[in-house]
């Protein structure tokens, strides 16, 4: 299986709530995203007008306004009356978004970047909410937590079947620390999640993610001991950013071999 037929093999077990209209403004936003997103359309260049758009996309001007209006919302464009629509600066983009994220191609080298950032954000919230999840989780929380732990298996075939353990896994944790903000960072972890599922990331030198780790986090929380549960979850994350980091340095290292050759 290559790593282009596998992006779109992975469900969330879980909805998302994604900002996205339905129907052709759906599919006018998913493809102007992307488009935006690996650079068809350059940061600070003006995007073609609004007739171009709706030619090439075969929708309504009426249509192509509203997936304009989303973008912007997201952060990637700006218009103005006497410019017309221009693409924002990375900086300027919403990156928790978890479309935004999506829409990158899996060889993007800012797909990279993100993974191994977000996996150090990471390692500064998912303990800390670990800790509260011991001290408030419900039972019937506890339990997701725990089964969840026990469904990773990554010594067998059923990709879709580790995702979802895992994403369960992780969205319960945040859901049980019973902060709201925290809640909202489910989007993007399990956004971020998905990429390293379907292209590899999970594994560098042949380390699978770590379901002892995942357990030792559950059982923690199980005997409500926030403590623990803070050390076992940055322990697990300390490996998961070891591979982000590598995983991002050693393909920084191949495209720059490929620049000298």
């Amino acid at each position: 299986m290559t790593k282009d037929n596998r992006r779109h093999a992975l469900a969330f077990p879980i909805d998302l709530n994604s900002s996205l209209p339905t129907g052709a403004a759906k599919e006018a936003v998913t493809v102007l995203g992307r488009r935006i997103t690996n650079d068809v359309y350059r940061q600070g260049e003006i995007m073609p007008t609004e007739p171009e758009l709706a030619e090439s996309l075969d929708v309504s001007r009426a249509t192509i306004r509203d997936a304009i209006k989303v973008l912007s919302g997201k952060g990637l464009v700006r218009t103005a009356r006497r410019y017309g629509t221009r693409v924002r600066t990375l900086d300027e983009w919403n990156l928790l978004d978890s479309d935004v994220v999506s829409w990158h191609e899996p060889n993007h080298p800012r797909i990279e970047r993100m993974f191994a950032e977000t996996t150090e954000l990471r390692c500064i919230i998912e303990p800390a909410a670990a800790a509260l999840a011991a001290e408030r989780a419900t039972e019937a929380q506890i339990a997701q937590i725990l089964t969840s732990a026990h469904a990773m298996h990554p010594g067998e075939d059923d990709l879709q079947a580790m995702f979802a353990a895992d994403c369960l896994f992780h969205a319960t944790v945040l859901d049980a620390t019973g902060n709201m903000m925290m809640r909202q960072m489910q989007n993007i972890i399990l956004t971020m999640l998905r990429i390293s599922y379907e292209f590899g990331v999970l594994v560098v030198d042949g380390e699978p993610v770590s379901r002892e780790g995942h357990i030792h986090v559950a059982e923690a929380i199980r005997d409500r001991n926030a403590d623990a549960a803070e050390q076992a979850m940055q322990t697990m994350l300390k490996f998961n950013r070891r591979t982000a980091v590598e995983y991002w340095n050693r393909n920084a290292t191949e495209r720059q071999d490929n620049k000298n050759v």
